[in-house]
């Protein structure tokens, strides 16, 4: 059993999902979005982000952290939007490093793998994940428990 935080960045806000259990028996106990003022500077909403975080991992004390990181061959790699999400994933990975919390980071081919599937992509289309219902959650926020669930130790041998 354990506790793990999951982020899922997008150019303009975060995604977050905690979850308590396995992989196998994942109990999803809080999620929710955030986004750094409009106004604020880049450098600024970077730093908002990386509050953010720790507030978050303060308040829950996850064991291990999740980042769902971009894909290789992301479309659009080399627009600004691209560029954001890549700097607030960096900026998420330090961040919960700095916490002392084990972190890891992947595409959806590293979280599939995690979660002993061979396409997970199939969980965020389906919004059911080992009955867990993200039927309400929009596609990022499913990510974001995925990657959570994905960060949660096997269940024991037996």
């Amino acid at each position: 059993m354990g506790r793990s935080l999951g982020f899922r960045a997008e150019a303009k806000q975060i995604h977050w999902a905690v979850v308590d259990g396995t992989r196998d028996a994942p109990i999803l106990q809080a999620h929710d979005k955030a986004a750094a003022p409009v106004q604020a500077s880049e450098a600024t909403a970077l730093s908002w982000y990386r509050e953010r975080a720790r507030l978050i991992a303060e308040t829950y004390t996850p064991d291990a952290v999740g980042i769902r990181s971009a894909e290789p061959i992301a479309r659009g790699s080399g627009k600004e939007g691209a560029r954001r999400r890549l700097r607030i994933e960096g900026v998420l990975l330090e961040a919960m490093d700095s916490c002392g919390l084990q972190v890891t980071t992947g595409a959806l081919a590293t979280i599939s793998a995690r979660l002993g599937t061979k396409r997970a992509k199939k969980y965020i289309e389906s919004g059911n994940y080992r009955g867990l219902d993200l039927s309400a959650f929009s596609g990022p926020a499913r990510e974001a428990v995925l990657v959570a669930v994905s960060a949660l130790p096997q269940a024991e041998e037996e």
